[in-house]
């Protein structure tokens, strides 16, 4: 990952050194930069590209949202000329969509582990100074967060939710796009279209908010594909402008959905490198064509007797809590809990799984061939 993202900083030097090598040597060039930097809302503009911070509001920002969009560009916008090239490289392709969503998982376990969170915290002052924040409302929910020693999971420690927020690329959510994306382009539900960067379509002096994927299809037919729940009137919205049905999915099922964060530790459960390997290769599929939801742990070669790191159990134990729930959890933190012992001996189906990123909501669009 570090190359990828070293070499978007090196595009982003370039691109600066050719514009003060302009300016400094080319008069004209200078006149025409010195106009925009004039323009009235030119700053709004630039707190489009990084902003300190979190606001709500019509003229708000979400930094979350753009290093999200710097992140999927890379991979979304770049990335097919990689994923072209051949079988074996849209493999690789495949691969590193689900790696990186391993990462934006792991990077959440800061809502948790607060010694992470409190050295990333400082890493990022320290790195980016007082463009870090945005103001001094921003400054001080900053300090907040770096005093708070609690965990950030549903209401509690909500009051810091906003700055927590902006910190990571898109949270859970960039996770499941990417997901749904790697998802789309290795079935034959038609050509994807990733409209990830595009937020707002403008045209006809105004702008509609498009799904985040068109499928093209034979004979002229256009879906879009929307994901996550809650955006039902944005959808309705683009649907009577456009008259193109869009379908809502989600990763996992809508009552479940994933990626799953364990019961006992509260991290994120993230998906293993031999799930990796089964989708890279499109065999996460039953003999009737069915989207596969988990392997089973049993049958793998890397199970090891339970040692395997990324085994996961579902079914009742008691989680952080100390209460008895069915959840996922990892098998390590619950492996010497003696309910989740007797649950094994006597379990029917397989309890020790590695879930797979099966998209829901794709029934009604039937595989093209």
């Amino acid at each position: 990952m570090r190359r990828l993202l070293k070499a978007l900083e090196t595009s982003a030097k370039h691109l600066n050194v050719l514009h003060e090598s302009f300016e400094k040597n080319y008069p004209k060039y200078k006149e025409i930069s010195r106009k925009i930097e004039s323009l009235r809302y030119i700053d709004e503009l630039r707190k489009e590209i990084y902003v300190g911070g979190k606001k709500r509001g019509r003229q708000g920002y979400s930094r979350q949202m753009i290093l999200g969009d710097l992140l999927q560009y890379i991979l979304t916008g770049r990335g097919y000329y990689f994923a072209i090239r051949g079988e074996e490289f849209f493999e690789e392709f495949i691969k590193v969509l689900m790696y990186v969503s391993n990462l934006l998982i792991l990077m959440e376990d800061i809502s948790v582990d607060i010694d992470l969170r409190v050295q990333v915290l400082k890493d990022l002052e320290n790195e980016l100074g007082k463009e870090f924040y945005e103001n001094a409302e921003e400054y001080e929910k900053f300090k907040k967060l770096m005093n708070y020693k609690g965990v950030i999971v549903g209401k509690e420690g909500s009051e810091h939710e906003d700055f927590f927020d902006s910190i990571l690329p898109k949270r859970v959510g960039g996770v499941s796009e990417i997901l749904v994306y790697a998802y789309l382009i290795r079935r034959n539900y038609g050509y994807v279209v990733p409209l990830l960067q595009a937020q707002r379509l403008l045209g006809n002096r105004g702008y509609i908010i498009p799904p985040d994927f068109l499928l093209l299809r034979s004979k002229g037919e256009i879906f879009g594909i929307e994901v996550g729940i809650g955006k039902e009137r944005q959808v309705s919205s683009f649907s009577t402008v456009t008259s193109i049905p869009v379908f809502t999915v989600t990763v996992g099922s809508f009552e479940q959905p994933q990626p799953f964060r364990c019961g006992k530790c509260r991290r994120w459960i993230i998906y293993c490198d031999k799930v990796i390997e089964v989708c890279a290769k499109n065999e996460d599929v039953t003999p009737e064509g069915e989207p596969k939801r988990y392997l089973d742990c049993r049958e793998c070669e890397h199970f090891d007797n339970g040692e395997c790191a990324y085994v996961v159990y579902h079914g009742k134990a008691h989680n952080y809590a100390n209460e008895v729930k069915e959840l996922r959890y990892h098998y390590s933190c619950v492996k010497d809990d003696e309910l989740v012992q007797r649950t094994l001996e006597r379990a029917r189906r397989p309890r020790l799984i590695a879930p797979i990123p099966w998209v829901d909501g794709l029934e009604y669009i039937k595989p093209e061939f």
